[in-house]
């Protein structure tokens, strides 16, 4: 048996799936320059955030579970 430290593969997998989602990323930066003029402190890009991880998540699942031993 290997005494090696395992490696976590997700912030590589993650990373290699954003390029997949550059529509979302575009959706919460045209947010984020929608409302960087706001004074109310109510606006927000949640939302777009939010979704823009989702699509990497999708993206990323099957990837990491193939990972796994």
């Amino acid at each position: 048996m290997s005494e090696e430290e395992p490696v976590d593969k997700k912030p590589e997998i993650e990373e290699s799936c954003q390029p997949h989602c550059s529509h979302e990323w575009a959706e919460y930066r045209a947010c984020v320059k929608r409302i960087e003029n706001d004074t109310t402190g109510e606006a927000h890009c949640t939302g777009q955030y939010l979704d823009f991880w989702r699509c990497v998540d999708h993206c990323a699942a099957k990837k990491i579970f193939q990972t796994l031993k």
